[in-house]
């Protein structure tokens, strides 16, 4: 039994002696630099040319076309990108050279593809620059025509194209009309004071913001222009979110807009508002659980 197992270890060894110096002479290898690598995870999209996977969810290796042990190279050309799982499976296994060269030649192609359609891509945005530029012009061409007598300078033009990155033109348009036919005030010869004309522009952007939100909100037109009543009211204090907390509860429980006009016409300073609008409400919530 002794003498078995001891041919056996014998045996392996001699196996494992035979096995080293078989290997014992591999191709050299180097390190592949840290600047290489980078390119060809570039120039491969930082996806594995095998089978598709791309970082970061997989951990990518440069892989050798050529094996190093089969007399390859680290020349950028002899290297591809290869994720863990197909690099360590691929072993010393050589590419098909038409299969690598194929690769290439794909690979050139989507490369020129991806430069004709950056060129098509940037016609496009030029097109859009000049199609904004247009809208600005448009936009400040009909201010004038609605408010003449004075033209926009660059700062109003550039009001103007941050109302475009958020609203359509149309919606520009009818906004001007409403601070035209609001704000603007006019001399005896009928022109436009210099004065209104910069106070119905300025008023162009809370105009847009009320119209926007008024299609989610339909009272907010009416509570504006309550609260606008009550604050001309107040002269010496007034607190705009406090007044607007009021009104809209009074809506909560169903007042009508014509009630809260009529206390709007009848204050006199902010506690005597406070003091109406508090009254309405608690007579409408005794109304109601009666």
């Amino acid at each position: 039994m002794t003498l078995y197992e001891t041919s056996k270890e014998i045996s392996f060894v001699s196996s494992v002696n035979k096995m080293t110096e078989e290997d014992s002479i591999p191709a050299e290898r180097k390190a592949i630099p840290k600047g290489v690598r980078f390119e060809v995870f570039k120039r491969d999209s930082f996806k594995c040319q095998y089978c598709g996977a791309s970082a970061p969810e997989m951990v990518l290796h440069v892989d050798h076309i050529k094996p190093v042990s089969g007399g390859g190279t680290n020349d950028i050309t002899n290297l591809i990108t290869a994720c863990v799982s197909c690099n360590a499976g691929k072993s010393d296994k050589r590419l098909d050279d038409n299969s690598a060269i194929q690769k290439r030649k794909t690979q050139l192609d989507e490369l020129q593809e991806r430069r004709e359609q950056l060129e098509m891509m940037m016609q496009w945005m030029e097109a859009l620059q000049d199609l904004k530029a247009q809208a600005v012009e448009r936009i400040a061409d009909y201010w004038v025509q609605i408010a003449p007598g004075f033209r926009l300078n660059d700062r109003g033009m550039q009001s103007v194209r941050r109302w475009l990155t958020k609203y359509p033109m149309e919606e520009i348009m009818k906004a001007l009309d409403i601070a035209a036919a609001q704000y603007l005030q006019y001399l005896d010869d009928g022109t436009v004071t210099q004065v209104s004309w910069n106070h119905a522009f300025n008023k162009v952007l809370p105009i847009l913001n009320v119209e926007r939100d008024s299609k989610d909100d339909p009272d907010l037109k009416d509570l504006l222009y309550i609260r606008g009543i009550i604050r001309n009211k107040c002269e010496r204090y007034f607190k705009n979110s406090e007044a607007m907390e009021w009104l809209r509860a009074a809506r909560s429980w169903g007042i009508p807009m014509s009630e809260l006009k009529q206390i709007a016409y009848g204050v006199r300073h902010w506690g005597h508002f406070v003091e109406e609008i508090g009254a309405l409400i608690t007579a409408w919530k005794k109304e109601q659980k009666q």
